[in-house]
């Protein structure tokens, strides 16, 4: 994310504000129920509560009033989201002796404390650099406060398809694929899972659930009350993204990169053809523009109002438009919101298990979908599923 719009008074306003929650953060204090609108002074200018707001929306569709900042922090890389080699084969290897013994951290802090805390300190600790990973959020403060916050993006080549490909690749030859195949039902017996109705009955010993967590009770019975309710706080949101393919290469797309257009009906652009140059014909354009939907409005009415928007921004991209393409979606299976909640892994049916972005609040994307799988390894592997 790159804070240039902004003025440099408004830099030096925000940076005490974000050193405080990196900070509170750092020590495993619980800011998921914190609203980004109470960590922001209120000596910003109204570009900088705009920018704030329209950032909100297009990181979880909803205002910098109900988003959590929790989602600021993970989401815009004052937070690193990645796992090392290391951390995955620590999370699912064998363990052949668990070691039952309490930790001393455990011993002398609050149980909030522990998981974040005890993270920071191992990262800290085992690097070969100390200091590295503890001065992190400082250099994040700093990149703000001078306009350098912004990190380079990429795409893979020949679009998600290519990610879905090498996943496929990866698979050894005896997992076996349905498609277009609905599940209809999951299969219960005496409170275990033993498999789903599809086009037939398929009988298994532990089934992962991918789809909405949200839905889930609608595909099996008899789950507890309060565990519905629970899904039933999940919150969701709609955006809108329009393809416009363009006769030529317009210099306003000239960069590799991402913009938000945040005045009146915000938008976020990306001239996706410029990091692979085969999303195109030779010598045009694919951009991408999406906007967050007003749900109680129209589809219609919301399309109609963001093509007016793009044409009112850029004015000379309409008689370049060669074919144009919209897409309604879900971008992730649960908002991060001050009031919305996520499902655990785990479901009261033994054995039955759920991944996905409803499933984890960090990052987002394909990145926060890694996330839950990592995290759902953790848990077969603790459950004793994994190796079987």
């Amino acid at each position: 994310m790159t804070f240039g719009i902004l003025s440099k008074k408004d830099r030096l306003v925000l940076a005490p504000a974000i050193t405080k929650v990196l900070t509170l953060s750092t020590f495993g204090i619980d800011l998921s129920k914190q609203s980004v609108y109470e960590t922001l002074p209120r000596t910003l200018s109204k570009d900088a509560y705009d920018f704030v707001d329209t950032v909100s929306y297009f990181l979880s569709g909803k205002s910098m009033k109900e988003m959590s900042i929790h989602r600021i922090l993970t989401g815009s890389n004052f937070i690193r989201d990645s796992v090392t080699q290391e951390q995955f084969e620590n999370l699912v290897g064998k363990n052949e002796d668990p070691q039952q013994t309490e930790s001393i951290l455990k011993s002398i802090l609050p149980s909030n404390l522990h998981a974040s805390l005890q993270a920071r300190l191992n990262s800290s600790f085992t690097s070969s650099s100390p200091l590295k990973n503890v001065a992190s959020p400082i250099t994040s403060i700093g990149r703000l406060a001078t306009n350098s916050v912004d990190y380079p993006q990429g795409y893979p080549r020949k679009g998600l398809k290519s990610v879905l490909n090498a996943v496929l690749y990866s698979l050894p030859k005896t997992v076996g694929i349905k498609t277009e195949c609905e599940v209809k039902r999951i299969l219960v017996d005496d409170g275990r899972v033993v498999g789903v109705e599809a086009d037939e009955m398929y009988y298994a010993d532990m089934v992962i659930y991918t789809g909405f967590a949200k839905d889930l009770p609608s595909v099996i019975e008899d789950l507890p009350k309060s565990y519905i309710g629970d899904l039933n706080g999940i919150v969701r949101t709609k955006s809108l993204t329009i393809w416009l393919g363009l006769d030529k290469r317009l210099r306003e797309f000239n960069y590799i990169g991402s913009e938000v257009w945040f005045k009146d009906n915000p938008y976020w652009a990306m001239p996706i053809s410029n990091y692979d140059s085969s999303l195109a014909p030779e010598d045009k354009q694919l951009v991408g523009f999406a906007f967050v939907i007003d749900e109680k409005k129209s589809e219609k009415s919301e399309t109609k109002k963001a093509y007016e928007t793009i044409y009112r921004a850029i004015p000379n991209i309409e008689e370049r438009v060669v074919m144009q393409h919209e897409q309604i979606t879900i971008p992730e299976k649960a908002a991060v919101t001050i009031d919305g909640k996520f499902a655990d892994i785990r479901t009261p049916i033994k054995n039955l298990y759920l991944a996905g972005t409803d499933t984890d609040s960090r990052s987002m994307g394909i990145t926060r979908a890694a996330y839950s799988i990592v995290e759902m390894l953790g848990v077969l592997n603790e459950d004793g599923n994994l190796y079987q």
